[in-house]
């Protein structure tokens, strides 16, 4: 699917997400790992490194899943993954740790006991703004399943994934560092091999314009200017539709007005913009194409439930806590 990836790379700039990495898995058939709901703004992730697995999430049972796959739950929810084997299924357990271990590691008793098939599996979460991310993370499924194997296109993503489990296998000098820094750019292959599966136009939103051929343009205008006063013709026209056309097309892949979706960049861009700290409120609120300053707080408010005001201050506090947390 030919998509910009510019748009890409504007759309997800917007939406900054943190990337955790913290469990390695060690399994022997038969084993079951259930996982409760994340927490808001929580997203956890599995990459079946070696071996195969069963998912059961969303209603649906035992999908298969094999080495190079990647399974992403947006929404949080609830899964179970497991395997199939004889005997009784193995609870994982913490394994000892050691002074040099960053990620926690799970196995089953029976991983060195003759098991016949063993799994790998590297587990970890995306954290969001829960406020920020709302209508990135509606545009997605509650289970997205991306299989890098036989792909020569996810070459990049695989490649990802195997220099992840060499640094999380044999902890070496510096592993927790290039761990951090690798794993950082998990989220936009995710995303780029999601779209180039075809199927992000199944779940209207974001990701469903952003696939569109036809309507990817005027999601592509409205990030690379959100504080222009985009109007629906001019929008249709870079779609070269009629204007009667493009709001009924743009409506049902976006489940939202053109009008709606440029008030939801605009409010991402602000998000932004107060985090870094750079400008005054006036100013950002005439970046994002709010000449009075009192609207933007009207709709900012209406946006995160908070003035910017203090959406900067906690900001703040989180970016200092963050620091805090890794120094």
């Amino acid at each position: 699917m030919n998509t910009s990836s510019d748009a890409l790379s504007r759309l997800l700039a917007l939406y900054p997400v943190r990337t955790v990495l913290d469990i390695h898995c060690h399994f022997g058939a038969p084993w079951r790992m259930d996982e409760q709901p994340a927490a808001a703004g929580v997203a956890r992730y599995h990459m079946i490194l070696a071996g195969s697995a069963l998912l059961d999430a969303e209603g649906q049972q035992g999908t298969p899943l094999q080495a190079g796959d990647i399974v992403f739950f947006p929404h949080g929810s609830a899964h179970t993954l497991h395997a199939a084997g004889r005997g009784r299924q193995a609870l994982p357990q913490d394994a000892p740790r050691h002074a040099e271990d960053f990620v926690i590691r799970k196995e089953t008793a029976n991983v060195d006991s003759g098991a016949r098939q063993h799994t790998d599996i590297l587990c970890g979460q995306f954290h969001f703004d829960a406020e920020t991310a709302a209508a990135l993370l509606r545009s997605l499924p509650p289970v997205m399943l991306v299989r890098t194997a036989g792909r020569a296109d996810f070459a990049g993503l695989g490649a990802l994934m195997n220099m992840l489990n060499v640094e999380t296998e044999t902890p070496r000098p510096g592993a927790h560092a290039v761990t951090m820094q690798l794993s950082s750019a998990l989220f936009a292959l995710l995303m780029r091999a999601w779209l180039d599966q075809e199927e992000a136009q199944q779940v209207p939103g974001l990701f469903a314009l952003l696939a569109s051929p036809r309507l990817q343009r005027a999601l592509q205008c409205m990030l690379s200017e959100p504080g222009r006063a985009w109007s629906l013709e001019e929008l249709a026209d870079a779609c070269h539709l009629s204007r009667t056309t493009f709001a009924r097309l743009f409506r049902a892949t976006a489940g939202a007005t053109p009008g709606e979706v440029l008030t939801r960049t605009r409010m991402a861009q602000a998000g932004y913009l107060l985090a870094e700290r750079q400008r005054s409120v006036a100013d950002v609120a005439e970046a994002v194409g709010y000449q009075s300053e009192a609207s933007f707080n009207r709709v900012f408010k209406r946006h995160f439930h908070i003035g910017p005001g203090q959406y900067r201050r906690e900001a703040r506090q989180a970016a200092d806590a963050k620091v805090n947390a890794n120094a």
